[in-house]
């Protein structure tokens, strides 16, 4: 069995090339333990010391993680958009650092914690508009962003900001915004996006 600053070091060393999230599988290869029993034992170890938390069911984090890296270990092949997205893009101003915002095709669900972690679900159709950053984690597009947020919007949801206001439409490219919008087939809300977009309110 390796010694624990091994164990330790090894735990740093690859956890700047996980952002510093890690699931339960990454962390038995971390410490090349396979028996669930003692692999638990290691973590529960490394928890009391300060230097593993628990986020969620099998997803831990050492200090500094990152925040984005972490909504996609959470739920698998959901995508960052609306708020949380248009700051990143700088539609917005600063969005709060304790809240992301994603888009998940399976069910919607909320991990309260640090960071808060908000997945909306949306259907298939609708499920398109991102790419990965350099850490791999997906990014809605700008264009694609506005749209999740005028569409959840349109839904009943509420913003800290003011979407008739907040929104710099102008840095949107606005051909694929509206390529996209052929993508909805709500003829009320297609009106609506539009009318957004082009300043109309």
């Amino acid at each position: 069995m390796k010694n624990w600053l091994e164990y330790q070091e090894n735990l740093l060393r690859l956890g700047e090339s996980v952002g510093g999230v890690f699931s339960l599988m990454e962390l038995s290869s971390v410490f090349g333990e396979s028996n669930r029993v003692s692999l638990h034992n290691i973590v529960n170890r490394f928890i009391k010391s300060g230097t593993l938390k628990r986020y969620c069911r099998e997803i831990y984090t050492i200090a500094n993680f990152d925040y984005a890296v972490l909504s996609a270990k959470v739920r698998q092949n959901s995508y960052i958009s609306l708020g949380s997205a248009l700051a990143m893009h700088r539609l917005i101003g600063t969005e709060s650092p304790f809240q992301i915002f994603c888009i998940v095709l399976s069910k919607a669900a909320y991990y309260k914690g640090l960071p808060n972690i908000s997945y909306y679900s949306l259907a298939k159709k609708l499920y398109f508009g991102f790419a990965p950053n350099k850490k791999g984690v997906l990014i809605a597009e700008p264009e694609k962003a506005v749209l999740d947020t005028l569409y959840f919007y349109s839904h009943g949801k509420k913003f800290y900001f003011n979407i008739f206001s907040d929104i710099n439409y102008n840095m949107l490219n606005k051909k694929k915004f509206f390529a996209y919008l052929e993508h909805y087939n709500n003829s009320k809300f297609k009106t609506f996006a539009s009318r957004c977009v082009n300043g109309e309110f």
